[in-house]
């Protein structure tokens, strides 16, 4: 596992990271528009996110993965799973 600069977006750990919130969301049929709708924020905010124009924290992957109705815990799980295979 490479050393996570401090607010580096720019790994491979921060690409698994959003390509799993892109997959549980689509998983989800939902689409970007729809799940800023729900957190209450700008139409672009999950858009931002995943496109990397935006950092993720702690905060906003425990209120996104709620809000799309699964436990955060268990994504976490998942995205430790895929950092160790990658």
């Amino acid at each position: 596992m490479s050393k996570l600069p401090v607010a580096s977006i720019n790994t491979p750990e921060y690409d698994v990271l959003i390509d799993l919130l892109r997959e549980v969301r689509k998983e989800k049929r939902m689409s970007q528009e729809r799940l800023s709708e729900k957190l209450r924020q700008s139409r672009n905010y999950v858009g931002k996110i995943e496109q990397k124009d935006r950092r993720f924290d702690v905060v906003e992957f425990y209120e996104v993965f709620t809000v799309l109705g699964v436990d955060p815990v268990e994504v976490f799980a998942r995205f430790a799973a895929k950092v160790r295979e990658a």
